[in-house]
């Protein structure tokens, strides 16, 4: 049960990201490009194309998360919407971060926060679930469109849905509690914006080649799951430790 300082403030960051334009648009637009056209479009692609047979140069060695293109067509599309369903939840906290406390902090209401009997944990946790649940409600009715695209086609199996899924949750999880650290850190949008970007590229690249160096979707999906899990923890524990008021309100 959450404290009822950290509920106050909750609904206050709620109301503040639901009344940024900047925020709301970031929010919607990049999910829908990253989770529904690119990937859906690809996948109804393969509707027709799914039985044509995959012609391979003699001699050619696959890395393993690809040796399944050799036996199913449909490998490719399984082995790329890992990746796709990662970078979906890894862009809209990174961004919608910068809004949510920087804008804040330039408005200069973050000081009032000091005349308030809370701590500056309970802030960074009602940021924190202020973030999670509008990239969460977003992004999820978004992997709903994935999830029925996948089943329907026979793309994959539930099994694989679920392992997506888990994917999603944990990079927005990660995403967002290292977008709040970055912002919390950050003077500035632009600082913000090239710090998020220092950490999502790598991040991105970290998912490639764990699709391409795991056999079979689902255990890569889990392991990058795992990794998320890890690194959000790490994130918190960091910015539980070296966040206080005086370094918030610089």
């Amino acid at each position: 049960m959450l404290a009822r300082e950290v509920r106050i403030l909750f609904r206050k960051e709620w109301r503040q990201l639901v009344r940024s334009r900047g925020a709301m648009l970031t929010a919607l637009f990049l999910p829908i490009i990253l989770l529904v056209l690119v990937p859906g479009g690809q996948m109804l692609g393969l509707k027709t194309g799914a039985t044509k047979p995959v012609n391979l140069p003699p001699g050619m060695v696959l890395p393993p998360g690809m040796r399944e293109l050799v036996e199913s067509p449909l490998a490719m599309m399984r082995a790329m919407l890992v990746p796709f369903i990662a970078l979906g939840g890894l862009i809209v906290p990174s961004v919608t971060a910068s809004y949510i406390l920087i804008t804040e902090r330039e408005s200069r209401t973050l000081e009032l926060l000091v005349a308030l009997p809370v701590r500056v944990g309970q802030i960074l946790l009602a940021k924190l679930l202020a973030l999670l649940s509008l990239a969460s409600l977003t992004t999820l009715v978004l992997f709903s469109v994935d999830a029925v695209l996948i089943l329907w086609l026979g793309i994959g199996s539930p099994g694989f849905v679920l392992a997506l899924l888990a994917v999603l949750l944990t990079s927005l999880t990660f995403s967002t509690t290292s977008a709040l650290l970055v912002s919390l850190l950050a003077r500035d949008f632009r600082t913000a914006n090239n710090l998020n970007g220092v950490l999502i590229g790598p991040t991105i690249l970290v998912c490639f080649l764990v699709t391409l160096a795991v056999p079979g979707p689902i255990l890569s999906s889990l392991l990058l799951a795992a990794l998320f899990a890890v690194g959000s923890g790490a994130a918190t524990f960091v910015a539980m430790k070296v966040v206080t008021f005086e370094r918030l309100l610089r």
